[in-house]
């Protein structure tokens, strides 16, 4: 049974009511993400393929075998108008599981495009 929206969100907010505005942006944004991982039609019918999920960064689908997925930076991020075309990445392996970090257990991600550059004097593509 779906776990009702306004419940989870009870459970989020902090006891006594209050979060930073960030805090808050990251909690919609999380129950957004909640939301279309549980409602988003699967990616393919059968077989391999990446699953999708919520890293506590960025919300991402599934992804097929081989590929690089990539969604756009996340909206929380309170520099996020100055990176409103730029994407996080990830990579799904052949075998269908997200590619990890070396020597690691978390995923490898690129989200060098969703960083605050300083004080916005960096050229674009620079990085």
């Amino acid at each position: 049974a779906m776990i009702p929206p306004s419940f989870l969100y009870t459970c989020l907010l902090s006891s006594d009511g209050s979060l930073s505005g960030v805090m808050q942006k990251w909690k919609e944004y999380q129950l957004q993400c909640l939301k279309y991982l549980y409602e988003a039609p699967p990616i393919v019918a059968e077989g391999k393929f990446c699953n999708r999920t919520f890293d506590n960064y960025a919300c991402w689908p599934d992804g097929l075998p081989g590929t690089y997925v990539n969604v756009s930076c996340p909206w929380y991020l309170p520099w996020a108008n100055t990176v409103l075309h730029g994407q996080v990445y990830r990579f799904c392996t052949p075998e269908g599981t997200w590619l990890l970090k070396e020597n690691s257990t978390l995923p490898w991600r690129n989200l060098s495009e969703c960083e605050a550059s300083d004080q916005g004097t960096e050229t674009p593509g620079t990085k």
